[in-house]
């Protein structure tokens, strides 16, 4: 194999490197996307809550069922705050506690995005090298 041909080989297994990591950085990203998505959602029904009384309401239980209950009391949270240990929070403290997740997870999508326009970058420099090298 002359050296050309060794080039070409190196520059596609290097191609092939920067494109699954590009891929993993997208998967990353749309989770983090879907992440914060929720987030979003589960500080807007809070906020509902506000317009709420005690009254009935359909509490989900997954699969698109439902069953009927009593909301008792509209501005305690109980809020998960990892290793499936929940607190009890005021609802206000509640909304500030989503409003900081939702700004780490933004966070952790801006420094996805800089990373994955980074390797879109170098695949084009690479696809260039092995154009230039295959002509």
């Amino acid at each position: 194999m002359n050296k050309k041909e060794e080039d070409l080989q190196r520059k596609m297994i290097e191609f092939q490197f920067l494109e699954n990591n590009l891929k993993m950085l997208q998967e990353k990203a749309e989770a983090n996307n879907d992440r914060l998505e929720e987030l979003q959602k589960t500080k807007a029904a809070i906020e509902e809550l506000k317009n709420t009384k005690p009254n009935k309401a359909l509490i989900p239980l997954g699969s698109g069922n439902f069953v009927y209950g009593t909301i008792d009391n509209c501005n305690e949270i109980i809020v998960g705050i990892g290793s499936d240990i929940a607190v009890k929070k005021k609802k206000e403290d509640a909304i500030a506690l989503l409003d900081r997740r939702s700004k780490e997870v933004e966070d952790i999508l801006k420094d996805l995005i800089r990373q994955i326009s980074a390797f879109v970058l170098q695949l084009e420099r690479v696809q260039q090298y092995i154009e230039k090298l295959q002509a």
